[in-house]
Protein backbone atom coordinates (compact mmCIF):
# COMPACT_ATOMS: atom_id res chain seq x y z
CA UNK A 1 0.00 0.00 0.00
CA UNK A 2 1.42 3.41 -0.98
CA UNK A 3 2.62 5.87 1.61
CA UNK A 4 0.89 9.19 2.19
CA UNK A 5 2.96 12.22 1.32
CA UNK A 6 5.17 13.26 4.25
CA UNK A 7 4.47 10.11 6.28
CA UNK A 8 6.37 6.86 6.71
CA UNK A 9 4.93 3.41 6.05
CA UNK A 10 3.69 2.76 9.61
CA UNK A 11 2.09 6.19 10.06
CA UNK A 12 0.45 5.92 6.63
CA UNK A 13 -0.96 2.52 7.54
CA UNK A 14 -2.16 3.85 10.91
CA UNK A 15 -3.95 6.78 9.27
CA UNK A 16 -5.60 4.48 6.73
CA UNK A 17 -6.69 2.14 9.51
CA UNK A 18 -8.40 5.03 11.30
CA UNK A 19 -9.95 6.15 8.00
CA UNK A 20 -11.62 2.72 7.73
CA UNK A 21 -12.74 2.76 11.36
CA UNK A 22 -14.29 6.19 11.80
CA UNK A 23 -15.89 5.36 15.15
CA UNK A 24 -12.40 5.10 16.65
CA UNK A 25 -9.85 2.47 17.67
CA UNK A 26 -7.92 1.88 20.88
CA UNK A 27 -4.15 1.55 21.02
CA UNK A 28 -4.50 -2.24 21.35
CA UNK A 29 -6.79 -2.41 18.33
CA UNK A 30 -4.42 -0.30 16.26
CA UNK A 31 -1.43 -2.39 17.32
CA UNK A 32 -3.27 -5.58 16.33
CA UNK A 33 -4.36 -4.10 13.02
CA UNK A 34 -0.84 -2.98 12.13
CA UNK A 35 1.06 -5.88 13.66
CA UNK A 36 3.28 -3.62 15.76
CA UNK A 37 3.78 -3.05 19.48
CA UNK A 38 1.66 -0.82 21.71
CA UNK A 39 4.79 1.25 22.38
CA UNK A 40 5.25 1.91 18.66
CA UNK A 41 1.58 2.84 18.29
CA UNK A 42 1.74 5.25 21.22
CA UNK A 43 4.83 6.91 19.77
CA UNK A 44 3.19 7.41 16.38
CA UNK A 45 -0.10 8.59 17.91
CA UNK A 46 1.75 11.14 20.04
CA UNK A 47 3.28 12.69 16.92
CA UNK A 48 0.06 12.54 14.88
CA UNK A 49 -1.99 14.02 17.72
CA UNK A 50 0.57 16.78 18.27
CA UNK A 51 0.40 17.69 14.57
CA UNK A 52 -3.40 17.66 14.57
CA UNK A 53 -4.05 14.57 12.42
CA UNK A 54 -5.70 12.41 15.08
CA UNK A 55 -7.91 13.09 18.09
CA UNK A 56 -8.62 11.31 21.35
CA UNK A 57 -12.27 10.40 21.50
CA UNK A 58 -14.64 8.38 23.69
CA UNK A 59 -13.70 5.72 26.21
CA UNK A 60 -14.28 2.19 24.90
CA UNK A 61 -15.03 -0.75 27.18
CA UNK A 62 -12.87 -3.60 25.93
CA UNK A 63 -13.60 -6.26 28.55
CA UNK A 64 -10.70 -5.15 30.70
CA UNK A 65 -9.70 -1.64 31.68
CA UNK A 66 -11.63 0.97 29.62
CA UNK A 67 -9.42 2.45 26.92
CA UNK A 68 -9.36 5.77 25.10
CA UNK A 69 -10.05 5.58 21.37
CA UNK A 70 -8.47 7.61 18.58
CA UNK A 71 -10.03 8.94 15.38
CA UNK A 72 -8.91 11.03 12.43
CA UNK A 73 -9.38 14.77 12.80
CA UNK A 74 -10.71 16.91 9.95
CA UNK A 75 -7.10 17.68 9.08
CA UNK A 76 -6.40 13.95 8.99
CA UNK A 77 -9.37 13.27 6.74
CA UNK A 78 -8.12 15.86 4.27
CA UNK A 79 -4.91 13.89 3.79
CA UNK A 80 -6.85 11.52 1.56
CA UNK A 81 -7.47 12.70 -1.99
CA UNK A 82 -10.92 13.74 -3.14
CA UNK A 83 -11.69 14.37 -6.80
CA UNK A 84 -13.54 17.63 -6.19
CA UNK A 85 -11.87 19.26 -9.20
CA UNK A 86 -12.89 16.51 -11.61
CA UNK A 87 -16.52 16.56 -10.50
CA UNK A 88 -16.66 20.36 -10.47
CA UNK A 89 -15.20 20.66 -13.95
CA UNK A 90 -17.62 18.10 -15.33
CA UNK A 91 -20.60 19.84 -13.72
CA UNK A 92 -19.54 23.25 -15.00
CA UNK A 93 -18.90 21.92 -18.50
CA UNK A 94 -22.35 20.31 -18.57
CA UNK A 95 -23.93 23.49 -17.22
CA UNK A 96 -22.35 25.60 -19.95
CA UNK A 97 -23.31 23.17 -22.69
CA UNK A 98 -26.91 22.96 -21.46
CA UNK A 99 -27.63 26.62 -20.69
CA UNK A 100 -25.36 28.39 -23.12
CA UNK A 101 -22.65 30.94 -22.45
CA UNK A 102 -24.82 33.96 -21.58
CA UNK A 103 -27.04 32.23 -19.03
CA UNK A 104 -24.09 30.39 -17.53
CA UNK A 105 -22.21 33.67 -17.15
CA UNK A 106 -25.19 35.14 -15.28
CA UNK A 107 -25.30 32.15 -12.93
CA UNK A 108 -21.55 32.25 -12.31
CA UNK A 109 -21.69 35.93 -11.40
CA UNK A 110 -24.59 35.28 -9.04
CA UNK A 111 -22.72 32.39 -7.42
CA UNK A 112 -19.61 34.53 -7.00
CA UNK A 113 -21.60 37.33 -5.38
CA UNK A 114 -23.21 34.88 -2.96
CA UNK A 115 -19.79 33.46 -2.05
CA UNK A 116 -18.39 36.92 -1.35
CA UNK A 117 -21.41 38.42 0.41
CA UNK A 118 -20.65 37.47 4.02
CA UNK A 119 -16.99 38.43 3.72
CA UNK A 120 -17.95 41.76 2.16
CA UNK A 121 -20.33 42.52 5.01
CA UNK A 122 -17.60 41.88 7.57
CA UNK A 123 -15.04 44.00 5.71
CA UNK A 124 -17.11 46.96 4.48
CA UNK A 125 -15.89 49.39 7.16
CA UNK A 126 -12.20 48.61 6.67
CA UNK A 127 -9.80 50.48 4.35
CA UNK A 128 -9.38 48.88 0.92
CA UNK A 129 -5.82 47.54 1.57
CA UNK A 130 -7.06 45.71 4.68
CA UNK A 131 -10.03 44.32 2.76
CA UNK A 132 -7.73 43.00 0.04
CA UNK A 133 -5.41 41.45 2.63
CA UNK A 134 -8.32 39.62 4.27
CA UNK A 135 -9.60 38.45 0.88
CA UNK A 136 -6.15 37.06 0.09
CA UNK A 137 -6.27 34.89 3.21
CA UNK A 138 -9.76 33.69 2.30
CA UNK A 139 -8.62 32.73 -1.20
CA UNK A 140 -5.89 30.58 0.34
CA UNK A 141 -8.53 28.59 2.24
CA UNK A 142 -10.31 28.02 -1.09
CA UNK A 143 -7.21 26.43 -2.61
CA UNK A 144 -5.60 29.43 -4.31
CA UNK A 145 -1.88 30.15 -4.01
CA UNK A 146 -2.71 33.82 -3.47
CA UNK A 147 -0.22 36.53 -2.50
CA UNK A 148 -0.04 40.28 -2.02
CA UNK A 149 2.79 42.19 -3.76
CA UNK A 150 5.89 42.64 -1.62
CA UNK A 151 5.96 46.39 -2.27
CA UNK A 152 2.89 48.59 -1.78
CA UNK A 153 1.04 49.67 -4.92
CA UNK A 154 -1.27 52.59 -5.62
CA UNK A 155 -4.09 50.13 -6.19
CA UNK A 156 -3.98 46.97 -4.03
CA UNK A 157 -3.72 43.75 -5.98
CA UNK A 158 -3.70 39.99 -5.50
CA UNK A 159 -1.66 37.52 -7.54
CA UNK A 160 -2.82 33.90 -7.68
CA UNK A 161 -0.28 31.44 -9.05
CA UNK A 162 -2.74 28.61 -9.55
CA UNK A 163 -6.27 28.50 -10.92
CA UNK A 164 -8.85 26.13 -9.49
CA UNK A 165 -10.48 25.88 -12.93
CA UNK A 166 -7.40 26.35 -15.11
CA UNK A 167 -8.18 23.51 -17.54
CA UNK A 168 -11.73 24.71 -18.08
CA UNK A 169 -10.77 28.40 -18.22
CA UNK A 170 -8.58 27.80 -21.27
CA UNK A 171 -11.63 26.90 -23.33
CA UNK A 172 -14.37 28.63 -21.32
CA UNK A 173 -12.89 31.94 -20.07
CA UNK A 174 -16.31 33.04 -18.77
CA UNK A 175 -15.61 30.85 -15.73
CA UNK A 176 -13.40 33.72 -14.52
CA UNK A 177 -16.60 35.71 -13.91
CA UNK A 178 -17.16 33.66 -10.77
CA UNK A 179 -13.85 34.83 -9.27
CA UNK A 180 -14.39 38.42 -10.38
CA UNK A 181 -17.88 38.58 -8.90
CA UNK A 182 -16.63 37.06 -5.64
CA UNK A 183 -13.78 39.57 -5.40
CA UNK A 184 -16.00 42.54 -6.24
CA UNK A 185 -18.66 41.54 -3.70
CA UNK A 186 -16.10 40.85 -0.97
CA UNK A 187 -14.07 44.01 -1.57
CA UNK A 188 -16.81 46.46 -2.49
CA UNK A 189 -14.37 47.72 -5.12
CA UNK A 190 -13.92 47.69 -8.88
CA UNK A 191 -11.78 44.68 -9.83
CA UNK A 192 -9.59 44.59 -12.93
CA UNK A 193 -8.46 41.15 -14.14
CA UNK A 194 -5.05 42.49 -15.10
CA UNK A 195 -3.44 39.11 -15.93
CA UNK A 196 -4.80 35.63 -16.55
CA UNK A 197 -3.01 32.27 -16.66
CA UNK A 198 -5.60 30.94 -19.09
CA UNK A 199 -4.31 33.56 -21.53
CA UNK A 200 -0.69 32.59 -21.00
CA UNK A 201 0.28 34.90 -18.14
CA UNK A 202 2.44 33.62 -15.27
CA UNK A 203 -0.29 34.30 -12.69
CA UNK A 204 -3.81 35.62 -12.39
CA UNK A 205 -3.60 39.20 -11.12
CA UNK A 206 -6.54 41.16 -9.76
CA UNK A 207 -6.22 44.91 -9.17
CA UNK A 208 -8.68 46.72 -6.85
CA UNK A 209 -9.86 50.32 -7.19
CA UNK A 210 -12.17 52.00 -4.69
CA UNK A 211 -15.57 52.79 -6.20
CA UNK A 212 -16.36 56.46 -6.73
CA UNK A 213 -19.26 57.82 -4.75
Amino acid sequence: MSELGGFGATQSALLRLLLRNKSGLTVDQIAKGLGVTRTAVNQHLAVLERDGYVLKTKIIATGGRPSRAFTLSEKGLHLFPKNYEGFSLQMLTTLMETLGDDQTETILKQLGREMGKDLGTNLKDKPLPQRVEAITETLKTLGYDAHLPKTPEKNPSISAYNCVYHKLARTKPEICNLDLALLEEASGAVVDHAACMAKGDNACRFSFTEKKN
